[in-house]
């Protein structure tokens, strides 16, 4: 039995690993709104910098050399390689509790791609967390950038915001590297 589980965790953290191999949805809707005013707001809330993850007291932004976190971090609940989709050579996915950091390779750096928030016991600085509805998204963030089928993408300074929903639920945000989109 534990050896199924441990094939059926592989398999589960192979598949989310993909995820980033994705390529481009045709199914992209942009919406048109005063960006200028969603900019201003967003630029003054932020003050220049990316969206960052804030865990632990520490700001994890995507692009970072990981080995500056993971003391902190402490042991992952599990731990994949597998070739990069980003950058050549291997990726690795670092899954705790509450989220995940895939990373992709920068000559002898382990640069973070990704972090996907898994649960509501974590949130982003604006207070969104799983259990946040489309309101509060747009409440804490004002209009996206852009809406894709069942996601609301956020961009600023390198970053990419995206809350994704499963229907009305909101099933995971992730903060994106360039490099992922």
């Amino acid at each position: 039995m534990k050896k199924k589980l441990l094939i059926l965790g592989l398999v589960s953290t192979m598949a989310l690993s993909m995820v980033a191999c994705g390529g481009d949805s045709n199914d992209t809707k942009v919406i048109e709104n005063d960006t200028d005013a969603v900019a201003e707001d967003t630029d003054s809330a932020h003050a220049g910098t990316p969206f960052l993850f804030e865990y632990d007291g520490m700001d994890i932004n995507v692009d970072d050399d990981i080995a500056d976190y993971l003391d902190k971090l402490g042991e992952p609940n599990q731990y994949f390689e597998s070739p990069s989709c980003a950058a050549e050579g291997i990726g690795k996915l670092y899954t705790y509790s509450d989220f995940e950091i895939q990373t992709y390779p920068d000559g002898d750096v382990d640069r973070i791609l990704y972090i996907r928030l898994r649960t509501d016991n974590v949130s982003t600085k604006e207070g969104i967390d799983l259990s946040s509805s489309k309101d509060d998204i747009i409440a804490a963030y004002g209009a996206p950038k852009s809406e894709e089928t069942g996601s609301l993408i956020y961009e600023l300074n390198g970053t990419t915001l995206k809350f994704i929903f499963d229907g009305d639920s909101l099933s995971s945000i992730e903060y994106d590297s360039e490099l992922n989109n």
